[in-house]
């Protein structure tokens, strides 16, 4: 979809096809229809999009009257969409069109932009921008084979900017949008993407360039100490999901006798992701937990007790450092899957940068 599209679902999509669009665009009419409706419905208003509900024509969006208050229950926070309804189609449509108009000044603050890492390829990134001069900067840096659209990213994004600080989220390379191949990832690329990513803001924006926090999700969190362990400007603050340090131990969970063999004659696919030989000489052998003790600012983890991927273990004992507090989610796996437990990670990072920055 293109960026400020208004959506038509009449709700006999599929929702796997249909989030993406939901969440890349400004505006979204549900008309009454399959129970798909409902799946865009419920996406559109958890993500702040301007919602019209065309009623009176039938299907399961009739059912469900009490939807909105459904919504809003719990904090009553994380709703920002409008709902407007009305049975008869172009009014509805005006009333939708002149609600997005009131929301322009919201809709430019997220910028799309393509900037070049230090090999020469593109990478793709969206800047969140607030409206106060000389803003905090934060960036936020994805898991393995991630992309800018990881909905935990947006989310926080998008509070933090609310807040009045500038947000760059991006794919490395390999990864989303971004130019290259993901059996070509090492954490040395990804820590010069940074490198490239800090430059591109700082070349754009005009930021406080001593107010800068990092926030690192998984092989992304190694990355960002990596990074923040040899940066010229000390940064503020880290907060890190469910950090990946422990390269050795975990790709004991991670891979079989049989993956390993695969990875070693040139790139093992594993479901969805592709995992190169590079990846693997670069960390079959290493522990990065010891670059924390390089990083003198305050670092939060955040970690799921219900994590498989990268059991809570290890970050329990990276919390033996003085710098890091962790926290910890009961019921959240290692992609902080469930509502509550994403609502809650996005709420406590924010919570944290709020702080220190």
């Amino acid at each position: 979809p293109v960026k400020n599209e208004i959506l038509i679902f009449t709700g006999h999509g599929k929702i796997g096809r249909n989030v993406l669009s939901v969440l890349e665009s400004d505006g979204v009419i549900a008309v009454g229809g399959g129970i798909g409706t409902l799946n865009e419905f419920s996406i559109a208003f958890h993500e702040g999009k301007v919602i019209g509900v065309l009623e009176g024509v039938g299907g399961a969006i009739e059912k469900v009257l009490n939807i909105e208050e459904e919504l809003r229950k719990g904090t009553g926070k994380r709703i920002k969409a409008v709902i407007i309804k009305d049975k008869e189609p172009r009014r509805l449509v005006k009333r939708v069109l002149e609600e997005i108009k009131k929301r322009e000044k919201k809709i430019k603050a997220e910028a799309p932009i393509v900037f070049k890492n230090k090999k020469g390829k593109n990478l793709f990134g969206v800047l969140h921008l607030p409206e106060k001069e000389r803003p905090p900067l934060v960036i936020l840096s994805h898991g393995f084979q991630g992309n800018v659209t990881d909905s935990k990213f947006v989310k926080l994004a998008r509070v933090l900017r609310e807040e009045g600080f500038l947000v760059f989220r991006f794919d490395f390379e390999g990864c989303g949008n971004s130019e290259g191949e993901a059996k070509g990832i090492t954490l040395a690329n990804e820590v010069f993407d940074l490198e490239s990513a800090w430059e591109a803001v700082l070349d754009q924006c005009h930021i406080d360039s001593k107010r800068v926090a990092i926030v690192g999700y998984s092989l992304g969190a190694v990355a960002s100490a990596l990074f923040a362990s040899k940066f010229e400007t000390p940064i503020k603050t880290l907060v890190f999901w469910a950090p990946a340090l422990n390269q050795k131990e975990l790709f004991k969970i991670w891979y079989s006798k049989d993956d390993l063999e695969e990875i070693k004659k040139g790139v093992l696919i594993k479901g969805t992701k592709e995992i190169g030989r590079e990846y693997y000489l670069e960390n079959k052998n290493r522990d990065y937990s010891p670059v924390l003790s390089k990083i003198k600012s305050p670092i939060l983890i955040i970690h799921g007790k219900k994590d498989e991927d990268v059991p809570l273990g290890f970050s329990k004992k990276l919390s033996e450092n003085q710098n890091i507090v962790l926290k910890v989610l009961p019921k959240a796996d290692h992609k902080f899957g469930d509502l509550r437990s994403q609502e809650r990670l996005v709420s406590e990072t924010a919570k944290w940068i709020k702080k220190y920055l």
